[in-house]
């Protein structure tokens, strides 16, 4: 890190650079609000063909490269068996090895795990890490569809936790304040239908008619709320959704990789990740191969996607666990721009 390019926790940035933020999620708001009251359907279909596995990419290298080289390795080694674990009931379950009834609460049953593995790292508040696992435990026997679905709309908001855990104290509640507008405030309108009447009474335009994309169907209103739920009824719920999911991908894709390179990030981490130009052209491409599988097959893209979306979700469970326990116990060394000396300051929980 040189003078030039100050530590993101101790630096100030450049005066304009909020001016810059709000301006971007200003127009990503104005972009989500138009395209759910044209079409929410189409609107997620391809959202998530564009930027959904570019944000699963991203949001890996954001927890690598922030928290990896803070975890002891015992931690670490942990995490990744009931990881892998996870997974592989997901993708039995989802190319119908196991059935559906089994490996859903088999996949729960494999977070709580990852609660409780979080619990064993944490020095305080671990009783909280205790029930949340015997919520997940408990949703996992006795409702886990509707466990799945909390967690998607709960996973929406992760970013905001990764953003206070990398922001100063002294600027994180003003910066957390302002990002509730995108994430809460616009997305709880859009949810009490004020989108649906405008669209509906003043231009004439009912969106629960309109079409979807790439042979989806209503699928996609299953990702969010029940299938039993109908279009009319379920519309405000699901441009609500869809909306707080652009402001989760403009912060996971944009905003989390330039608080790494404002030195968020930590040494040790797994991966060796290449630069970040090359990483965004990666990025692109990935965004463009998935693009295409989904309109070569709709369903089965999805259900790949599905296997990156739940490593990239369940990960967070514990490391928000862990940092609100102090289960980061490992130093994290940064470097003063002026002197280039090391300081271990304590971890910062979010």
């Amino acid at each position: 890190m040189t003078a030039a390019s100050p530590d993101f926790a101790s630096g100030s940035p450049s005066p304009a650079e909020p001016a810059v933020w709000a301006a971007a999620f200003v127009a990503a708001a104005l972009v989500a609000v138009s395209a759910v009251a044209l079409a929410p359907l189409a609107a997620y279909v391809w959202l998530i063909a564009l930027f959904g596995l570019p944000h699963v990419l991203a949001e890996i290298r954001y927890c690598d490269e922030r928290f990896s080289g803070r975890s002891s390795r015992a931690a670490l080694g942990l995490i990744g068996l009931f990881l892998a674990g996870l997974i592989a009931a997901r993708m039995l379950s989802t190319y119908d090895v196991i059935p559906g009834r089994l490996g859903g609460p088999l996949e729960l049953l494999f977070g709580a795990a990852l609660a409780l593995a979080a619990s064993f790292f944490m020095r305080r508040l671990r009783l909280l890490g205790f029930a949340v696992a015997a919520l997940i435990v408990f949703g996992a026997l006795y409702y886990p569809y509707m466990t799945f679905l909390i967690w998607a709309w709960l996973h929406n908001l992760t970013p905001l936790g990764f953003v206070a855990d990398a922001l100063p104290k002294g600027r994180r509640l003003a910066a957390i304040a302002l990002l509730c507008i995108p994430f809460f405030v616009l997305p709880g309108l859009i949810a009490l239908g004020g989108l649906d009447w405008l669209a509906l009474t003043v231009f004439g335009h009912d969106a629960a008619r309109a079409g979807s994309a790439l042979g989806a169907g209503t699928k996609p209103l299953q990702a969010f709320l029940p299938a039993t739920m109908r279009m009319d009824t379920a519309l405000p719920l699901f441009q609500a959704a869809v909306v707080a999911q652009v402001m989760h991908y403009l912060t996971v894709i944009v905003l989390m990789p330039r608080l790494l390179q404002r030195g968020a990030a930590r040494p040790g981490r797994l991966a060796p990740w290449p630069s970040w130009p090359a990483f965004y052209a990666a990025l692109g491409l990935a965004g463009l191969a998935s693009a295409a599988f989904y309109a070569v097959d709709y369903s089965g893209a999805r259900s790949a996607y599905g296997l990156a979306a739940t490593l990239h979700s369940w990960i967070e469970l514990p490391i928000f666990l862990m940092a609100l326990g102090g289960g980061f116990a490992l130093p994290m060394l940064r470097s003063s721009p002026r002197t280039g000396a090391q300081s271990l300051p304590a971890p910062t929980p979010h």
